[in-house]
């Protein structure tokens, strides 16, 4: 569970380092003239309205797995690690700052 909380946040932050694109030089030209300084992309409508339709189709927790967590957790039989928890908290902010 720890593990997978770092990956989201691992997802949802932005590339520290990107890496740059290998183009050869043509004869007479500058390195960097005309080279854009930031990426951009463009999502058609279509595209978009796909992704969105897709998503509305199902959702994108296990409801059966979210079921299964809340069960033990109302049992008192969910393992609940709060050292483990709380390097993973410390872990991740962290990160944030760095």
């Amino acid at each position: 569970m720890v593990d997978a909380i770092k990956t989201t946040i691992n997802r949802l932050e932005p590339t520290k380092g990107r890496a740059t694109e290998s183009r050869p030089a043509t004869a007479g030209s500058v390195p960097g003239a005309g080279v854009p300084s930031a990426d951009s992309v463009e999502v058609s409508a279509a595209a978009s309205t796909k992704s969105h339709m897709r998503l509305a189709e199902a959702p994108p927790v296990d409801s059966e797995a979210v079921r299964k967590i809340k069960d033990a957790i109302s049992r008192g039989a969910y393992p609940v690690d709060v050292e483990r928890i709380s390097e993973a908290l410390m872990d991740a902010y962290r990160d944030m700052k760095a």
